[in-house]
């Protein structure tokens, strides 16, 4: 139990590895971010690229949850509902 642990991170990246880095690079320079927020909490949970579709499981790191989404619903997710749920907040008032 007095054995310390350590992390051993790999500093080397074999060349298969870093051409693959490269393509994926260059093959998403031509596509959009969108972002996914948290239907719950309007938290930003996932930046996906603009060709990416299908379900995806999601997990909100601010209220805890995980739920599938389905990606074409979240395509144009409109954000007034986040920027009205601040303007409601109150400020604290020491």
């Amino acid at each position: 139990m007095s054995e310390v642990r350590t992390y051993h991170q790999k500093r080397e990246l074999s060349d298969e590895t870093s051409r693959k880095l490269s393509d994926s690079k260059q093959e998403t320079a031509m596509l959009t971010l969108r972002d996914i927020y948290c239907p719950y909490c309007g938290y930003l949970v996932e930046r996906v690229f603009s060709d990416i579709t299908g379900h995806k499981m999601v997990f909100c790191k601010k209220c805890k949850e995980e739920y599938p989404v389905n990606l074409g619903y979240f395509r144009r997710m409109k954000r007034r509902h986040v920027y009205a749920a601040c303007r409601r907040r109150d400020r604290q008032h020491r």
